[in-house]
């Protein structure tokens, strides 16, 4: 964005080319990592408010701090044209169905990677309709007015997508069990989370099963399910640290550092979890159906068809939902 006019009374002298960027950094050029931003934008308000120019802004936080911000930056603060956020993705954590979609797909396939400037969440898998999904709720959460853009990795030999923000990375690096707060918070917010760790985790046959290293977070998806009427078996170690396993895409070996735990939801419950929870990914999706008409026929002969119950239409297309 282009700045005119930022002068305080038009004494300060104009703004080079370069120094109109400089939102985010010191005199130096060197980036200022957010909550240093976050202080001195305080100080720096602070000050205005007591009628110091730009250069007496400068010295004193300079003085204060041992940071020597650009005049840009404390004129566009004390103008109020940018804050300290500068052009960071807005994020808010208000409980909503797409922010838990968003937690359970990092706790599960998703990962947080940052490097440089950039705090970025990623996706990479097979399926697009995981990937779409992933996209728009990421989209949503960050303010996005469209969703993310989905691109194919020819290295990976997977769908990717990107999205970057401080704000939401420092959120969703912090121990899984301070998301609980946004995933309890309604039914629509429990069943997109336990969909989302579904879609990542979950593989269907005739049995539903879930993998992951942690026990702990696969014991709360559990209490989560049987709080719901959605049984489940025991909680077990599935495969054993040391083990070593071979990737199919290109034949390498690794050996696995964590023990690998497992559950299965029992399969007279199916029918249950696939009206409550269900699938985004449409090849899970349609075995689970499969799988829940079965045992449906099993329990009642007369049964032909499956349908989606009211709650599970409504955490897919309620208004402001996933």
């Amino acid at each position: 964005m282009r700045l005119h006019g930022c002068s305080r009374a038009g004494h300060e002298g104009k703004l080079r080319p370069s120094e109109l960027y400089m939102t985010s950094r010191s005199r130096s050029g060197h980036h200022l990592p957010l909550d240093t931003r976050l202080q001195l934008y305080g100080r720096v308000r602070e000050l205005s408010g007591f009628g110091l120019s730009y250069r007496q802004i400068q010295e004193a936080v300079f003085g204060d701090r041992q940071v020597r911000l650009a005049k840009s930056t404390i004129s566009v603060w004390v103008n109020g044209l940018h804050g300290p956020t500068g052009r960071l993705n807005n994020f808010w954590p208000n409980p909503t169905p797409e922010l838990a979609y968003v937690i359970g797909v990092i706790l599960g396939d998703g990962n947080l990677n940052i490097h440089g400037y950039n705090a970025e969440m990623i996706l990479a898998v097979t399926d697009h309709d995981f990937a779409e999904e992933f996209s728009r709720c990421l989209a949503r959460v960050l303010h996005r007015k469209i969703p993310y853009k989905i691109r194919w990795s020819e290295r990976k030999n997977r769908w990717v997508v990107q999205g970057s923000s401080i704000l939401l990375y420092k959120f969703l690096k912090c121990d899984w069990r301070n998301f609980k707060q946004c995933i309890e918070h309604c039914d629509r917010c429990q069943g997109a989370f336990l969909r989302a760790f579904y879609d990542s985790e979950g593989c269907i046959s005739d049995s539903l099963v879930i993998y992951n290293t942690g026990k702990e977070l696969l014991s709360y998806v559990k209490n989560l399910l049987e709080h719901s009427n959605i049984e489940t078996g025991p909680l077990h170690a599935h495969i054993t640290a040391g083990t070593t396993l071979r990737d199919p895409r290109n034949g390498r070996s690794y050996t696995r550092k964590k023990d690998c735990f497992s559950f299965a939801v029992r399969k007279r419950s199916l029918p249950m979890f696939a009206e409550y929870v269900g699938f985004t990914i449409e090849r899970k999706s349609e075995r689970l159906r499969d799988a829940a008409l079965r045992v449906k026929q099993q329990q009642n002969p007369q049964t032909s068809s499956f349908s989606n119950s009211p709650l599970q239409l409504g955490l897919k297309c309620g208004t402001g939902g996933i």
